[in-house]
């Protein structure tokens, strides 16, 4: 509803104009009323898990033809879920399925097709794939700090740099040392308030330096020289390669991948063999064609789930079946409700410094406009910062965090307000 909101009032309207039209719209999207929705596996995992109306929108999924993108990049729990509501939806619902991904390993590929029953394979032939060459790879000793006067060169060469951390305080860090080396630079992570994080993004094509974290993985169209990143999975690293030389118009480009991130990341990448496997193979490549993306995404994947993830995996397809069978029409399950929010690592906050501009637009009934201010943080940052007192709820939909925060740095946790109040 944000989203159809802002786009409201870039007509003109005014703001209860724009929000009546935004509401218009998000009701009939939530009826049978359109022939196509795009949305999140996310928004078809909560119906199975008994969220208010699932009656109505698993009626309206019968017969439904199904695109799902970029299935890879799920976790094993997230990915047994998705496999297991669209195999029922094929079986009991008469659903097609059509599965989409620019780097699929093949153990997952087998999985979809055995799983969904699925006789069509659609691939680009090998021989056009080996004439799209666009980068260069070069594993780098140490981390992006020991390395730094190499980004610092590129930037005075004039050169687009992108760099990407795993990390938002590492990011943070990066940017402080990289800034003032240009006048056209940005930070782009999931630590901005939406305000914040709008404007970052609508500036993205006039920046010579970006600095950011996964969140540049997904969804933006941007096209740098040079990249340099921490050392991630091959599928996550394939992605920030695509925001170099997009379309390949520039030759061949370099990215960077240093040999070595930082202590956080085993909490990001909790598979650290996947990281270290990948870094191994990318070392012994040179110009990577896209024909050989695959060969190399199949290799780091080549045991498939494996330990703690297969376990994982497992679990998840039979807690679905086992959700399946407690769902009856008309009939709330509040449990089920409460294990799907569970899968959602996010709590919404709102910076200190914006809660007088917050509750103003509360009180003003500007619901959209408050929600500009608010940011997220992870469920166990969220518990960290409660048990030092810096999380306060004032009886508002989201709590007030009492950390300092920067309109081109984002929310810095590290930076506590001093005794703004005692619990």
């Amino acid at each position: 509803m944000y989203f159809l909101y802002k786009e409201f009032t870039k007509s003109g309207e005014d703001y209860f104009d724009a929000v009546n039209k935004a509401k218009t719209k998000y009701d009939l999207s939530k009826k049978i009323f359109k022939p196509y929705k795009v949305l999140t596996p996310f928004q078809i995992l909560k119906y199975f898990f008994g969220v208010t109306g699932f009656e109505q929108h698993i009626g309206e999924m019968t017969g439904g033809l199904f695109i799902v993108d970029e299935v890879h990049s799920y976790d094993p729990h997230t990915t047994a879920l998705i496999l297991e509501s669209l195999k029922y939806l094929k079986e009991e619902y008469k659903a097609e399925i059509f599965i989409m991904s620019a780097t699929l390993p093949e153990f997952l590929k087998k999985l979809f097709i055995e799983e969904l029953n699925i006789k069509a394979l659609i691939e680009p032939k090998k021989e056009e794939l080996k004439k799209i060459v666009r980068h260069k790879v070069l594993v780098t000793e140490g981390d992006v700090f020991s390395n730094i006067d190499k980004i610092i060169k590129d930037i005075k060469e004039s050169k687009k740099v992108l760099v990407v951390c795993n990390t938002v305080d590492r990011a943070q860090k990066v940017y402080n040392e990289l800034k003032d080396y240009t006048s056209k630079s940005a930070l782009l992570h999931s630590r901005f308030i939406l305000k914040d994080r709008e404007r970052i993004e609508k500036s993205l094509d006039k920046v010579q330096l970006l600095v950011g974290t996964q969140a540049i993985e997904v969804s933006l169209d941007i096209d740098f020289d040079v990249l340099y990143t921490e050392p991630a999975p091959i599928d996550a690293l394939i992605q920030r390669f695509g925001r170099v030389n997009r379309r390949g118009v520039k030759g061949i480009s370099p990215v960077y991948i240093f040999s070595q991130g930082s202590c956080e990341d085993k909490f990001v990448y909790k598979n650290q063999k996947v990281v270290s496997k990948t870094l191994e193979l990318l070392s012994k490549c040179d110009t990577l064609s896209e024909d050989l993306i695959q060969n190399l995404v199949n290799e780091v994947y080549k045991d498939g789930y494996i330990d703690k993830d297969y376990e994982e995996f497992l679990k998840a397809k039979d807690s679905f079946r086992n959700v399946i069978s407690q769902l009856y029409p008309f009939i709330e399950n509040k449990y089920l409700k409460e294990e799907f929010y569970e899968l959602f690592d996010n709590r919404e906050v709102v910076p200190y410094m914006f809660e007088e501009e917050y509750i103003n637009k509360i009180k003003n009934k500007e619901y959209f406009e408050a929600a500009g201010y608010v940011v997220g943080i992870s469920q166990g940052r969220y518990v960290a910062l409660k048990k030092q007192g810096l999380i306060e709820d004032k009886g508002y939909d989201v709590d007030f965090v009492y950390c300092k925060y920067d309109k081109d740095l984002g929310l810095l946790i590290d930076k506590p307000y001093d005794n703004v109040f005692t619990t």
